[in-house]
């Protein structure tokens, strides 16, 4: 199949730059020609990009599809309550919630890429493959497995996904065991967060002791595989960047000293404000009583530890959480000190980095993957832009509710 997408203003992630009225020719799925001239070549379907931008197809480096749909439940339906319901169905109705769910990302906010950041049951390398497989078509998955905590720590209070593991040789084991399973990261909750709160979690405990982190790192990058980490509180990011690991989720609480650790080894970070900060107006609209409590210790902070990480030049990644959404992460980013172009980097070639996927994904090259999202309006300038989605391409095919509903064989016959 051919694809023509014409007279569209690119947006490049690495320059930082736009280019003006660029005719884009995709064919077998990757971009095959970028031309500043219009290109006389006969396509299946041509994409009038005329007054629109074309950006890189979005990522979300920190999601979790079978719950998702949380988000859409009514304002005063608090998340721990809203969350745990979906996630104790049946396996079989959380992965169709998980596809809706990815379907709905696809489609309406452009993300052609997703890191499933924890599921029980390894529901979420079940959803890989089901795109994978062309069972249907939907975003690319890169998928963790289940979250892995303490015995009674985050992860297990609440929405009780995690698989517990306690001491060195059963993290060991445990970790050789969601590797087999098939997991391309492996996630770690180092720090207690807010979905257990009611129930003893707080941001500020460290969970894990370093050694155990430490065979974790040691078994996953044996099987070049990374490890990410649920790190609320500035002591577990510490003690997750001494032991070795590749990437901070969340991070509300870091002190200088943390941060200049990350900086020192390198370590990315994908901070969800617009997840936790959606959590917290849920729990405040449902009336919950630690509702001051998470302002104060867990909200008001965060934007503080962002803005201090762009400063000291941290690859910094987009990802929402269960609740947020990626327009709405980019714009915090810019809130947080990133420029406009900065913060659209940072939900493509930047995220694309992390998750070491540049040369395949995150830019519009020639020869790279055709993953692209045509929005109305001029982002860099307003990026209110990002939610006047005209067409989104993922793998090369323009996507609409009916391609997204047959199986690849059913479209290939």
């Amino acid at each position: 199949m051919n694809l023509l997408v014409r007279s569209g203003n690119l947006f490049d992630p690495i320059a930082l730059d736009t280019h003006a009225n660029v005719d884009i020719l995709i064919q077998g799925g990757r971009i095959r020609s970028i031309s500043p001239h219009p290109m006389n070549v006969s396509s299946d379907d041509v994409v009038d990009a005329s007054g629109c931008t074309v950006l890189p197809g979005l990522l979300n480096l920190h999601s979790h599809p079978q719950r998702r749909h949380a988000r859409y439940m009514g304002p005063k339906s608090p998340f721990r309550v809203g969350a745990a319901a979906v996630e104790s169905l049946p396996n079989t109705q959380r992965l169709l919630y998980a596809v809706q769910n990815c379907w709905r990302e696809l489609l309406e906010e452009g993300v052609t890429t997703i890191r499933a950041a924890g599921s029980k049951d390894f529901l979420n390398i079940e959803l890989r493959d089901v795109f994978a497989d062309g069972v249907f078509d939907g975003p690319r998955i890169l998928a963790t497995g289940p979250i892995l905590a303490i015995t009674g720590g985050h992860g297990t209070r609440g929405l009780d996904g995690g698989m517990q593991v306690d001491g060195v040789d059963e993290m060991r084991r445990v970790v050789r065991t969601v590797l087999k399973a098939g997991a391309d990261w492996i996630k770690l909750c180092v720090s207690g967060g807010l979905a257990g709160i009611h129930k003893g979690d707080h941001p500020s405990i460290v969970e894990f002791t370093p050694e155990e982190v430490r065979a974790a790192v040691v078994e996953a990058h044996k099987r070049s595989r990374k490890v990410m980490v649920h790190g609320m509180s500035a002591e577990s990011v510490k003690m997750a960047v001494e032991a070795g690991v590749d990437c901070i989720e969340h991070g509300n609480l870091l002190d200088n000293e943390a941060i200049d650790m990350m900086a020192e080894a390198k370590v990315s970070f994908v901070p969800t404000m617009s997840g936790i900060r959606r959590v917290y107006e849920r729990e405040r609209d449902g009336g919950s009583p630690v509702v001051a409590e998470m302002l104060r210790e867990v909200i008001d902070p965060h934007m503080d530890a962002v803005s201090a990480c762009i400063k000291r030049g941290i690859l910094i990644g987009a990802g929402t959480d269960t609740l947020g959404s990626i327009a709405r992460e980019i714009e915090m980013l810019a809130e947080c000190g990133m420029t406009n172009a900065e913060a659209l980097a940072a939900a493509t070639h930047r995220s694309a980095t992390i998750v070491e996927m540049q040369d395949e994904i995150g830019s519009i090259e020639e020869g790279k993957v055709a993953d692209m999202v045509v929005v109305e309006g001029d982002p860099v300038s307003d990026l209110a832009a990002l939610r006047q989605i005209k067409e989104v391409v993922c793998r090369g095919n323009l996507v609409t509710w009916e391609y997204l509903a047959s199986s690849r064989a059913a479209k290939e016959e």
